[in-house]
């Protein structure tokens, strides 16, 4: 990017004209150039008005955040909430609740409940709809209010306990002391009190920090602890709203499935839009009253209106995070190119950042893109400045609480999992944000990735160990044959590991240390053996790329060697590897904000004008998400997106081509079948009733051709899941492409297919 562009008024005008140019260029349709956004006319809903109140401009109250934990709070709304909370404490003080509300642009209105109230009217649907889903995805009032106090709880404790750790603990007189019992004969027998001490008085730098850590974290838990009231508030009138509207009580929400839920709002907002022919019966809502809800039907008659509102920002982060723009190393700083910028840019904390620089300021009240905002690169430059400014000055406190939040969680896991933990392995940031969908909702991804998690362990599982395992089972063997010993010590006298030392250490202390060597090289030894495959790789690979829809291409035919290995343990590192990863992410993030992102200011802001749809009654929707074919025909994860959202909603009809696309997998299942019995009547062609055992053997050649292997097994068959048909679909297409023969096309092997 040139950065003239960014000096000067003329400069920039220039800079304007060139963004226009190519903006219209990238519009399919030839209207005026001055159009900010490209509006959908086929959309059916263009000529239909709301039905209920949605607030002007951006005026409006903000979203509530979806979020896959309740206790996470969206950190992008922490001052503005602050300040509103403030405005409507002031408000409340000055005025009664029978006062009429000021002007809609007043921030001092009354709070408005994002359930219908009893006339069903809805104040913003967004807000309604993302509702809704946290009260289903939390499953109910006593769950949300239970995480909610107890994360309050635990991280009040987890701040106080560090904070006096480190800031009134006398560290050096405990050592001083102990040092002077090793030395003389007189037992050093002070009681812990002298050397605990928290006064203000004292001005080195270690207590002034801790001291300004403990009161930051203690102000926002604060207004945690204020904000959980209206968190409760808000959740009861959903709570009755599912209860009376929807008939479901917290009980059946345990089980209920999301399909059920729209069905049943889908009834409220009748109008014929949603039929229950088709549903079993006890899935047909008890709809015993006349009630219904003041949305128009056409602004909500299908699981695609719901997904398009409740993801509409969570859909523009995935395609920024799947965008070529944010995987550059000029992002990182000259003597940090060494450094993976995909996890430093994909991390939480970057994360947080790129909701507050720019998915929380491009869209406005109506949910249409802010033409302020959205045009001008110096708003967004300054505030990434701003960002990186304030990053810069909080990265020690944050690194503080990060890594005494970890030294606690990982004492409670290694308790809880002694002999696995240190090589318990999750997903990445960057992984997760490379699995996700479009319109993709937090608990579709959750369970698409509990199962992956047992078929990644095993594809790792089956590379050998090689010299670290036959190192680890030596250290193994060691550290258990002392703690045996240590233990046969203690049942012989108890005190004897206490009082016996060795090399002036009590024998507990080796006895802690053996633990610890025993429970650390017990993961990396394995019962296999060590320099040798264990198991068919490519499957292993297939398996596991049917949950988390990721296979490159460059990893076909190649899962078995170590550089597929590699790039794999890449997305699915140790849980050490990956808070390395964060703390990494924190120190960067300063950097990246104040220098890197306001370079690429112009390349974001065209990407989101080129890639946004503005449909009618609506607002701006990221155009992937609209599985847009005719734009996006290409575009891998969008046809993964919608086969995936497709298999969730099986009931919903989605764009003709996307159908088209649906059928011709369904085609090419029954020609695999069909190839799979002439394979079994060629093997065995004969008129002949054949025995078992020959029936036995057809059964599983028509399994193996149809990529399964004999046994079953504990995991489910590739052949089973949408995704496996879609990139075997996506490969005979590109077989097409080079002109090769349907036999040469047939004669690959399954196992090689991916995506």
């Amino acid at each position: 990017m040139d950065e003239s562009l960014l000096g000067h008024d003329g400069h920039a005008r220039h800079a304007a004209d060139d963004d226009d140019e190519l903006w219209n260029e990238l519009k399919d349709d030839h209207r005026a150039a001055q159009a900010p956004l490209l509006h959908h006319d086929r959309d059916p809903h263009a000529h239909h008005h709301h039905h209920h109140h949605q607030p002007v401009g951006g005026n409006a109250a903000p979203m509530p955040s979806l979020r896959a934990h309740v206790h996470l709070p969206a950190i992008s709304n922490l001052f503005r909430n602050v300040a509103d909370s403030a405005k409507r404490s002031v408000s409340r003080g000055g005025a009664t609740e029978s006062s009429p509300p000021s002007s809609s642009g007043s921030p001092w209105q009354p709070r408005v409940s994002h359930a219908p109230d009893q006339y069903g009217r809805v104040a913003n649907l967004d807000a309604f709809l993302i509702s809704l889903y946290n009260y289903f995805y939390h499953k109910g009032f006593t769950s949300i209010a239970v995480v909610e106090i107890v994360a309050l709880v635990t991280g009040l404790f987890s701040v106080t306990l560090s904070s006096f750790l480190m800031g009134c603990v006398q560290w050096k007189k405990i050592i001083e002391c102990n040092h002077s019992k090793a030395s003389s004969d007189k037992p050093c027998d002070a009681d812990l009190a002298q050397f605990v001490t928290c006064r203000a008085d004292d001005n080195n730098l270690a207590t002034v920090l801790t001291s300004f850590y403990f009161v930051m974290f203690l102000g926002y838990w604060v207004f945690r602890a204020l904000q959980l009231i209206g968190t409760l508030r808000d959740t009861h009138d959903m709570s009755t709203f599912y209860r009376e509207r929807l008939h479901i009580d917290e009980r059946h929400l345990q089980t209920v499935k999301w399909d059920e839920v729209v069905n049943r709002v889908l009834d409220l907002v009748g109008g014929g839009v949603h039929n229950n022919n088709n549903l079993p019966k006890n899935m047909i809502p008890k709809q015993i009253s006349s009630y219904r809800l003041q949305i128009d039907p056409k602004l909500l008659a299908t699981p695609h209106d719901f997904a398009r509102r409740i993801m509409r920002r969570e859909n523009y982060l995935i395609a920024f995070m799947n965008h070529s723009l944010f995987h550059g190393t000029n992002l990182l700083p000259p003597g940090m190119q060494f450094a993976s910028t995909s996890h430093v840019m994909f991390s939480r904390n970057m994360e947080c950042n790129i909701n507050i620089c720019l998915i929380d300021q491009m869209l406005d009240g109506d949910n249409n893109l802010s033409h302020a905002f959205i045009h001008d690169t110096k708003i967004l430059q300054k505030r990434f400045l701003i960002a990186g400014v304030i990053n810069f000055v909080l990265t020690p406190f944050i690194l503080l609480y990060r890594v005494s939040h970890f030294f606690f969680v990982s004492a409670m896991e290694w308790h809880m999992n002694r002999v696995h933990y240190a090589g318990t392995r999750r997903w990445s940031s960057y992984a997760l944000w490379k699995f996700r969908e479009y319109n993709e909702l937090p608990h579709v991804l959750d369970a698409r990735m509990a199962r992956s998690y047992p078929l990644a362990e095993r594809y790792v599982a089956m590379f050998p160990g090689g010299m670290a395992a036959v190192i680890a089972g030596g250290v193994s063997f060691c550290a258990s044959s002392l703690m045996a010993v240590f233990v046969g010590i203690s049942l012989l006298d108890e005190s004897l590991l206490l009082e016996t030392t060795l090399y002036g250490r009590p024998l507990v202390w080796y006895l802690t240390l053996t633990t610890i060597a025993f429970a650390v090289s017990r993961t990396f030894t394995t019962t296999s053996s060590p320099f040798l495959i264990n198991g068919d790789t490519e499957e292993a690979m297939i398996q596991v790329a049917a949950e988390t829809h990721y296979f490159p291409k460059e990893w076909r035919a190649q899962c078995h060697t170590n550089d597929v290995h590699d790039a794999f343990l890449s997305l699915f590192p140790y849980k050490a590897l990956l808070f390395a990863q964060e703390c990494l992410s924190v120190m960067m993030a300063p950097y990246i904000l104040c220098v890197s992102l306001p370079r690429c200011a112009r390349e974001i802001l065209l990407f989101v004008r080129s890639h946004s749809l503005l449909l009618p009654n609506v607002g701006a929707v990221c155009r992937f998400a609209e599985f847009d074919f005719k734009e996006y025909g290409n575009d891998m994860k969008m046809e993964r997106s919608f086969v995936n959202f497709k298999q969730n909603h099986p009931q919903w009809v989605g764009a003709e081509e996307g159908e088209h696309l649906m059928q011709r997998l369904g085609q090419l299942k029954e020609e695999e079948m069909e190839k799979s019995m002439r394979l079994g009547d060629t093997m065995y062609g004969s008129q002949m009733a054949m025995s078992m055992s020959q029936q036995l053997l057809q059964s599983q050649a028509i399994h193996t051709a149809l990529g399964g292997r004999f046994g079953g097994g504990a995991f489910m068959a590739p052949q089973d899941n949408e995704f496996y048909w879609l990139e075997k679909l996506q490969q005979q297409g590109r077989l097409g492409e080079l002109g090769l023969d349907e036999s040469k096309a047939d004669s690959i092997s399954i196992s090689s297919l991916g995506g």
